[in-house]
């Protein structure tokens, strides 16, 4: 069974008060969320590069009226080569653009996350009519503290146990289980069979930034499975 797909993103901006917008140019911005089965955590602080362009002025127009002339107006002479003035070319002035340095800061980090090992006891041949210990090496408490961006990440998952013994039989908790005579995940079957135990986890949890708590939306199910054979117990007579 495949894990979901879960795109939801739960944002903390470190902000002090919350009527101020969200500004990850000046604070920054921390997502957490599932994905593919794993704890997806994403950073942003700045807002990258800017540019600014200068551009040559415009030429100033003289605002003084040119004064009307009666006189005709005469065709100038056709003047020679040697005579002739040289034409000068106006060249535009270049836009400069300055480019300041990048102030943006971006990171990502995928965490994984273990899929639990089922265990069973008596390990060999249980017997009909008699308790079967179950237990799995997950513990009830998942804590990863990381930094990106310069902030500290605390993230915290608890998984709850839904046990499919492969007889009908379902089982939820919390507990991890352990072997006898202290454990508490316990089944009895009634009749002999190769019966296949599926364990699903499925984990929530939740996050803090700079003392912001929030919870991660969604969840992340791991599927596990074991055969397991139970067999009749044999039958002696005594004189």
């Amino acid at each position: 069974m495949k894990s979901k797909k879960i795109l939801i993103a739960a944002l903390i901006t470190l902000i002090p008060s919350t009527s101020e917008a969200a500004d990850c140019s000046v604070k920054a911005c921390i997502d957490v969320y599932t994905q593919d089965g794993h704890i997806v955590i994403e950073g942003r602080k700045g807002s990258g590069p800017t540019s600014t362009k200068s551009a040559a002025p415009a030429p100033k127009r003289s605002s003084t009226p040119r004064p009307k002339s009666s006189k005709k107006v005469v065709a100038p002479k056709a003047t020679t080569a040697a005579t002739r003035k040289p034409v000068v070319k106006k060249v535009p002035k270049k836009v400069v653009t300055h480019s300041s340095p990048a102030t943006s800061l971006e990171d990502k980090l995928i965490e994984s996350i273990p899929t639990a090992g089922i265990s069973y006891q008596p390990s060999f041949s249980p017997l009909v009519q008699t308790p079967v210990f179950f237990w799995s090496d997950i513990p009830t408490l998942i804590t990863k503290k990381v930094e990106i961006v310069g902030e500290v990440v605390d993230v915290r998952l608890r998984p709850t146990f839904l046990w499919h013994y492969g007889d009908g039989v379902i089982y939820a908790t919390r507990e991890v289980g352990a072997a006898y005579p202290a454990g508490k995940i316990r089944h009895t079957y009634s009749k002999p069979g190769h019966y296949l135990i599926e364990l699903i986890t499925r984990w929530d949890g939740e996050f803090t930034v700079n003392g912001v708590t929030a919870h991660i939306p969604g969840e992340i199910t791991t599927v596990s499975v074991l055969p397991i054979s139970v067999v009749a117990a044999p039958i002696r007579f005594m004189n």
